[in-house]
């Protein structure tokens, strides 16, 4: 299993602007609307707007948008640290949001369906004011970002 780590700040776009639709909902969240709702349509539009432009041409977008995200338990955290899927020095975070459940070492579909990552990417995002941090765990080992961060570099 590989993670490929990037940040984006909602401030200033890779692109140089935001559509209109992430701006909105970037603004939302800023404004301190940190509702599921909006958070997972925020996460949905800097996935397809933003993300590549931080990853290799071939990376699967679509796949990390097919399940809702949903606020990680701590529980499933401590589980991904142990088994080394998420840095050490990352803490916990209610502002932390995942596409999938953890259960029994292996990803599961949100809603119970098999072979989770036969059709979807495991993906989790921590928001950090106007940092979005994206956790892109692949299961091939390319995690398609053309370059990552370390660890210790995640605050």
């Amino acid at each position: 299993m590989a993670i490929g780590i990037t940040q984006i700040d909602l401030n200033k776009s890779k692109s140089g602007f935001y559509y209109n639709n992430t701006q909105a909902l970037i603004d939302q969240y800023l404004l301190g609307n940190h509702s599921l709702e909006t958070v997972s349509a925020l996460i949905k539009e800097l996935i397809d707007d933003e993300l590549p432009f931080f990853a290799e041409e071939e990376f699967p977008y679509t796949e990390l948008t097919r399940c809702d995200y949903t606020v990680i338990s701590e529980v499933t955290f401590n589980k991904l640290q142990h088994n080394k899927i998420l840095p050490s020095m990352l803490n916990y975070s209610s502002a932390m949001y995942v596409n999938f459940k953890y259960e029994n070492n292996e990803f599961i579909h949100p809603e119970g369906e098999q072979n989770y990552l036969h059709s979807n990417m495991p993906g989790m995002v921590y928001f950090q004011n106007n940092i979005v941090t994206f956790f892109i765990l692949d299961e091939d080992g390319d995690a398609y970002f053309s370059y990552s961060l370390n660890s210790h570099d995640v605050k």
